[in-house]
């Protein structure tokens, strides 16, 4: 159901930018009126495709953000709120956006109030904004909770995975490296509980040396997650995947290019080339 959110201007400028929050019945937003101006110019665009599978949308949506400045840590303000960005995203904001977006787009009547909606669903878990704590920090955590929302199946096992034994205790054990975790050890527990209950699942991927004989059944518009190395961490990467002929390659947010890109190089070599990734997990979006 569509929540119609009443918006104040805050007597608050950062770095030369009004702020604006929402209320809403499960916290506060935090965007500004570019981000609201490129809301209308991305329905707009893709008013005419809001037809499509969901695969294809999402591919269509993802175009629309080629070339936006990748910026890590956009999330990391306090107090915790939910952040709208659309000027600027690291990788995960960008398939969440992407997502959202295409969810919105679906709607009859699509308004800003509804994509602010799906982000906050897709964000924190379920639904609620409660906190550092209650953000899906853990991809795993974000892929478990869209899968029973109904929005998306893990298809990695179908795909030719292989059973993962995956840990999670990157965060617990390295609370120095997040500044809302250094002095806070109550959600450093919390997150401790949220990573024992993600140790109690199965999980699959494809590794790397599989690729050639399994890459042939990922999806135009599928999520590719890419498997971390790090001890303690699932994924280190996340992308759409797109298919230009027969070349298999995703749209990502780029450290390396600092913006939005059509990966220029396969999918196969690419991963090859990353030492800090071990195979793909393969997620598909549902029919709306």
């Amino acid at each position: 159901m569509v929540r119609f959110l009443t918006t104040v201007l805050l007597s608050v400028a950062l770095s030369g930018v009004a702020f604006y929050a929402s209320a809403a019945g499960k916290g506060d937003a935090r965007f500004t009126q570019q981000d609201v101006d490129r809301f209308n110019e991305v329905m707009a665009a893709v008013a005419p495709d809001r037809d499509l599978p969901m695969d294809q949308l999402i591919v269509k949506v993802a175009r629309q953000f080629l070339g936006t400045p990748y910026v890590a840590g956009t999330l990391e303000t306090e107090p915790e709120q939910l952040t709208v960005n659309m000027r600027e995203t690291d990788c995960i904001l960008f398939v969440e956006m992407c997502l959202a977006l295409a969810l919105t787009a679906k709607n009859e009547e699509p308004s800003f109030d509804s994509y602010v909606d799906n982000l906050r669903e897709l964000r924190y878990r379920d639904g609620v904004v409660d906190g550092y704590a209650s953000r899906l920090h853990y991809t795993s955590e974000w892929i478990a909770q869209g899968a029973e929302r109904g929005l998306f199946r893990e298809v990695t096992r179908e795909c030719g995975g292989k059973a993962l034994a995956q840990k999670f205790n990157f965060m617990s054990t390295h609370p120095a490296s997040y500044k809302q975790l250094a002095n806070n050890p109550s959600d450093v527990a919390r997150i401790r509980s949220v990573e024992r209950t993600l140790e109690s699942r199965d999980y699959w991927y494809i590794p790397k040396a599989d690729l050639p004989r399994c890459a042939q059944n990922i999806r135009n518009g599928d999520i590719i997650a890419f498997c971390s190395t790090v001890a303690g961490l699932d994924i280190a990467h996340i992308g759409i995947a797109y298919r230009d002929g027969d070349k298999l390659t995703f749209i990502h947010a780029s450290t390396t290019a600092d913006k939005v890109i059509i990966n220029p190089t396969a999918l196969i070599p690419y991963i090859n080339s990353v030492r800090s990734q071990s195979g793909i997990r393969v997620i598909r979006l549902s029919e709306r």
